[in-house]
């Protein structure tokens, strides 16, 4: 004999939807954007009314961005690790004395783009952890 009740537990899904359309704070810090976008918005037809017609839109975009995000804007950390070594590269020739005015340059933009690609990774954490 057991003192403990039986618990009935229902199962349903319910369908919310379509997941909502997002878009990252640190694309917009991407070349280029801004510009991919309005050529893929003007490029797709919407059929039926307005509502309709935005949702088809945002449904293409979507799938457009999923493909752009992992082939130019995924691929932020590797960029990063890549310019590391090549500054590091130039850092050691420097320290023997062998860095020309170009290699100089060089090092330059390399820590520019270093900086650029650290705000998008920072943004990116930032709006990943409120997301969270």
């Amino acid at each position: 004999m057991s003192d403990h009740c039986a618990i009935v537990a229902k199962s349903w899904d319910k369908d919310w939807g379509p997941k909502p359309f997002r878009s990252i704070d640190a694309w917009f810090m991407e070349p280029g954007f801004k510009t991919f976008v309005k050529e893929k918005w003007g490029s797709y037809n919407g059929q039926g009314n307005n509502i309709s017609s935005l949702k088809e839109k945002l449904k293409y975009l979507k799938a457009d961005l999923k493909v752009w995000n992992k082939n130019v804007f995924g691929c932020l950390q590797t960029n990063q690790k890549q310019i590391l070594k090549d500054i590091e590269i130039l850092d050691t020739r420097d320290d023997n004395d062998v860095l020309e005015e170009s290699d100089r340059i060089r090092r330059m933009e390399l820590l520019s783009q270093l900086s650029i690609i650290d705000n998008k990774l920072d943004s990116l954490a930032r709006q990943k952890a409120r997301t969270n």
